[in-house]
């Protein structure tokens, strides 16, 4: 696919506007160098570099697997080149060779042992190519430290990659590890694209294998979950993580910038692309199903798209809160007429906004349904499957919540979620986009995890319902139920499929106006410093719009 068939693809996915804005993000980052200089002031110093060489963890050794197979001769040794500068020496480097047949690259892997003088590269020649899986298991299989790092053949990793991931084996003692990536043009002349990733997500992981590179691994693990498996070679690695996880929850993010992926237009992921997602659904599925979840997983557009089975005898009771008894009513209404749930019922709850609250606990204290939806009275236009999509994910043990998302008119976004630690503690996540553009990373389009969502949409199991604060006047009430339902060990989960119309309302979603006596409470009760596992806090804390 050349780059004018990948704009045309991205425009059809993405919309006119959201194309063209990204075009010149990507024009500005190449041009003026914007992510180049970002990139040098976040990169470890000379004198960090030096410090490291000086003050290695304690991790023991580390196999770093590289499978290769008819690499490019240069890019293979720029690969070598980033081996050779880590700060960290206790690791030994396994680049397995399936049968290669281009004589460049077997010329590269011939000359390395003797250009090195190090015991640490290890070249093994296989007797046939068996594919990225079972190249790289052969690897393993050879590998002799505890902590194994997968690496592509054609990727970079920084000085300090190594290193970084020591530190946290000898903190943590994680079974598995992942780090931030940006891109690499295939001359290697520039960076781009930087992925800055939220820490361990379930669900971000079974929409889109987001952890990717760079990633250790506990090698007794690695060999417990039966390895790579060949049959799904082109998300071989979005496989192994979801059946890692399954057996750790010992999971560690590195927020660093620590591996560089290369942008080649010949890869896999390029060139089939719907095969590679046809792989990805099959993981999902195997992995629910384990996880003793009935689902069904589709490729749609780019993205995996899930279809798990509910219950149908399962009740749901709306509690539509409003100002006035008649706009409660005709949401309620609505909301009946345009879903298809048989066992929909619906409390009118009126008031105004400060007065909300104790009225929501106490209707969802002397509720009988299986499940609750909050309901802002103003919202409109639901979709046909606006229950049934957050029903799906609400009737999981591990899910505190689900939110849709909600838009204005004209499709622009009005509440997708919360993300914490901002300006005024919360902040609605991608405000004022356009839903359908998708944004970072296609994140409006998937399925993922989100700290905290607003009063105004919110489906929860009634067995696990916890009280509002009702210290809380305003819209940080959703925020510190969020926190204390994931103290609890539940996510809360944010689905694109059930959508709505809402025009914003401040006091309980925007955040742009926080009452400064719930400012004042939160603060006191969860402190100032407020990371949020699923937003990275490389982003602007002013906006929740993952801009860096």
């Amino acid at each position: 696919m050349n780059a004018l068939e990948r704009i045309r693809e991205y425009r059809q996915s993405h919309g006119t506007a959201y194309t063209l804005r990204r075009l010149g993000q990507k024009a500005v980052q190449r041009l003026l160098g914007t992510y180049e200089r970002r990139r040098r002031r976040e990169q470890a110093s000379e004198t960090q570099l030096a410090f490291q060489r000086e003050n290695p963890p304690e991790a023991g050794l580390i196999s770093l697997v590289v499978p290769v197979y008819n690499t490019d001769p240069r890019m293979l040794r720029e690969l070598l080149d980033s081996i050779r500068s880590q700060t960290y020496r206790r690791f030994e480097a396994l680049l397995y060779d399936g049968a290669s047949t281009r004589p460049e690259t077997l010329a590269v892997l011939a000359g390395l042992p003797e250009a090195d003088g190090l015991p640490c590269f290890r070249v093994i020649h296989g007797d046939k190519n068996e594919g990225i899986s079972g190249n790289t298991n052969a690897a393993v299989r050879q590998a002799r430290g505890d902590y194994i790092v997968l690496c592509d053949h054609d990727d970079l990793l920084t000085p300090d990659a190594l290193w970084e991931v020591a530190r946290c084996i000898a903190q943590t003692r994680a079974d598995l590890i992942y780090s931030d990536e940006d891109r690499i043009t295939s001359d290697g002349r520039s960076h781009m694209d930087p992925h800055y990733k939220p820490d361990f997500c379930p669900d971000n992981l079974v929409s889109d294998n987001y952890i990717c590179h760079l990633a250790a691994v506990r090698k007794s693990l690695f060999e417990e979950a039966g390895g790579l498996r060949s049959g799904f070679d082109g998300s071989q690695d979005h496989d192994l993580f979801l059946r890692l996880t399954e057996r750790t929850d010992k999971v560690e993010h590195i927020p660093r910038v620590l591996y560089s992926w290369r942008e080649v237009l010949t890869s896999r992921s390029h060139l089939d692309l719907y095969s590679c997602l046809e792989s990805g659904c099959r993981a999902a599925e195997e992995h629910e199903a384990r996880l003793g979840r009935s689902v069904h997983a589709v490729p749609v557009r780019k993205e995996i798209r899930l279809w798990y089975d509910i219950p149908r005898e399962a009740s749901v009771e709306a509690l539509v809160h409003g100002t006035t008894e008649d706009a409660c009513r005709e949401c309620l209404g609505e909301l009946v007429f345009r879903t298809d749930w048989p066992r929909l019922t619906g409390s009118l709850l009126v008031a105004d906004e400060h007065e909300r609250i104790p009225l929501i606990n106490s209707a969802a204290r002397s509720s009988e349904a299986d499940y609750l939806l909050l309901l802002d009275a103003d919202t409109t236009e639901m979709n046909r499957y606006f229950l049934r999509e957050m029903l799906m994910y609400a009737q999981r043990e591990d899910v505190a919540g689900v939110t849709g998302v909600l838009t204005d008119r004209k499709g622009r976004i009005t509440h997708g979620g919360f993300a914490l630690g901002m300006e005024g503690i919360a902040r609605c996540i991608n405000e004022g986009m356009y839903y359908a553009a998708g944004g970072w990373h296609d994140m409006m389009n998937k399925v993922h995890n989100i700290s905290a969502v607003s009063l105004c949409c919110l489906l929860i199991r009634r067995d696990v319902w916890l009280d509002l604060d009702e210290s809380f006047c305003g819209g940080l009430a959703a925020a510190d139920l969020g926190l204390r339902q994931r103290k609890a060990g539940r996510w809360f989960v944010f689905t694109p499929h059930a959508r709505a119309v809402l025009s914003p309302r401040p006091l309980l979603l925007s955040g742009k106006e926080r009452l400064p006596e719930d400012l004042a409470l939160f603060r006191q009760k969860w402190g100032n410093d407020l990371p949020d596992p699923c937003y990275s806090r490389h982003f602007s804390r002013k906006n929740a719009n993952y801009h860096y």
